[in-house]
């Protein structure tokens, strides 16, 4: 797939490539050892394939201004519309998959990595449920396809889902997918950026177990929510699904985003409108649109990223001493 994307902008290149081998001449292929150990899926067998590949970059998290975060993804997008051109699905548009690129000239670009489950599109969109995308940024309709496989597979054994002690492979089924799914599962990746981190560099927030809403109110956090378990994709696309449609959607996103991140609550709002509206004739240019209209009113001349997440820290310690203060200033009056 790399090499059918290879002029394709936000591809890497493959440089080299090799099998490992478990012992000489032996190839380290899942079918080997799979049935005998875990479950395992009709006709789906990996082999351990090592690649190098260029240039290097950087984690989606570890942006260095708001405005870098969302050209980002406005390139992913738009690398979607590519893939699509070249008749290829990625599949797996997802949070350790979005890359972004150093480019001569100080700028940047995004990218997406992990071309393992790539597949060549077919007329009905349907191809095997491996490979289908990572659980918290699966779009509702790949999550509601892959929860009905599971329910299928159950009742066709009469059981739960097969266990690790069972040999008998699981007959694999088919999803239907498109490059909109793989759009839909990009709004996902940036509303978690926004919510599980606090500001550039790879900053990593804090979160307390449940999040608190106006009136006294919690709720759980939203990626919590959405990182559900693979063996009940019908409970996260519930959940998914849920936010989308209902009324309070929008505000918890609002109330969710870190603080750094509160300049991009337009963006995430109007994103979850179009996301909420589901597929139409222009979806793909609607978000193009609306990405590069956030991306030029973005302020260019952000501090340097790691004074940025320094001082957020300091911000952060501050307010938990001076909580802290207050908790045994009124300690003391109860007293």
């Amino acid at each position: 797939m790399l090499e059918a994307m290879k002029d394709v902008p936000g591809v890497p290149k493959l440089v080299e490539f090799w099998l490992v081998e478990v012992t000489p001449n032996q190839p380290d292929d899942t079918q080997i050892y799979r049935q005998k150990i875990h479950n395992s899926m009709m006709g789906m067998y990996r082999t351990h394939v090592r690649l190098v590949l260029k240039p290097k970059a950087r984690r989606l998290q570890e942006f260095r201004s708001r405005k870098e975060l969302v050209r980002t993804l406005r390139d992913i997008a738009l690398s979607e519309c590519a893939y699509e051109e070249h008749r290829i699905l990625h599949r797996d548009c997802s949070l350790n998959n979005a890359m972004i690129e150093d480019i001569e000239g100080g700028s940047s670009r995004g990218a997406l990595i992990d071309w393992e489950f790539a597949v060549r599109i077919t007329k009905d969109n349907k191809y095997p449920t491996g490979g289908t995308g990572t659980i918290p940024f699966m779009s509702i309709l790949a999550l509601s396809e892959v929860a009905q496989i599971q329910y299928t597979q159950s009742q066709t054994e009469g059981t739960q889902l097969k266990t690790a002690s069972s040999s008998k492979p699981i007959q694999i089924g088919t999803v239907e997918h498109t490059y909109l799914d793989d759009l839909e599962s990009l709004f996902y990746v940036f509303a978690w950026v926004c919510i599980m981190f606090k500001g550039p560099a790879g900053a990593v927030r804090r979160l307390n177990e449940v999040a608190d809403r106006p009136g006294g109110k919690v709720t759980p956090w939203l990626p919590h929510e959405w990182n559900g378990s693979p063996l009940d994709a019908n409970a996260c696309a519930y959940k998914k699904f849920f936010f989308v449609q209902h009324t309070t959607g929008k505000a918890r996103l609002r109330e969710q985003f870190a603080p750094y991140f509160q300049d991009l609550v337009p963006l995430a709002e109007e994103w979850y409108e179009l996301v909420k509206k589901g597929e139409t004739d222009t979806y793909f240019n609607d978000i193009i649109a609306l990405l590069s209209k956030h991306v030029d009113t973005l302020a260019d001349d952000e501090k340097d990223p790691q004074f940025v997440r320094d001082q957020i820290e300091l911000q952060e310690s501050l307010k938990g001493l001076t909580d802290k203060l207050k908790h045994i200033s009124e300690e003391e009056e109860d007293a």
